[in-house]
């Protein structure tokens, strides 16, 4: 892939790279952790189950956040990869508690060890994003706009 970015780049296409972490989104489906924890928290699910340890660290950036963030990369026309990303990490337990807190209750909860987890850390820079674009929707934030009865 590198090497056909080149030529293209070579050839006068503008090509813009971002690299996404992890996105979510109110209305995020259940397939993704953001999605099957508001799920858990809405039918009030306890336990509450949280696949691995619940250790695992992850760049959480709102969905509005990824669109303006790579539009601003292609705006400001920025020629290297740029990471769309906050660089907080929010391990799967602090956003399990938090989308339980903002549901209104506390489970307790159990872990899957057995079950896929992904890397533990995916945290990246968000130092070439800050200088065009700083994210603006913090995951506290996002928890709050889920409609919680309308689920």
């Amino acid at each position: 892939m590198h090497r056909l970015l080149s030529e293209l780049a070579a050839g006068g296409l503008a090509v813009h790279v971002v690299r996404p972490f992890s996105g979510y989104g109110a209305d995020q489906g259940p397939e993704w952790p953001f999605g099957a924890f508001v799920g858990r928290a809405h039918r009030r699910d306890d336990p509450f189950v949280i696949w691995g340890d619940g250790q695992q660290v992850r760049d959480w950036i709102h969905i509005s956040d990824l669109v303006a963030g790579a539009l601003a990369v292609v705006v400001a026309d920025e020629r290297r990869p740029v990471n769309l990303c906050t660089g907080r990490g929010t391990s799967m337990m602090e956003l399990a508690t938090t989308i339980c807190a903002a549901a209104g209750y506390s489970p307790t909860f159990s872990f899957l060890a057995e079950a896929p987890t992904g890397v533990a850390y995916r945290v990246g820079s968000s130092v070439r994003l800050r200088e065009i674009y700083t994210p603006r929707v913090e995951l506290e934030e996002a928890v709050t706009r889920v409609q919680w009865g309308a689920l």
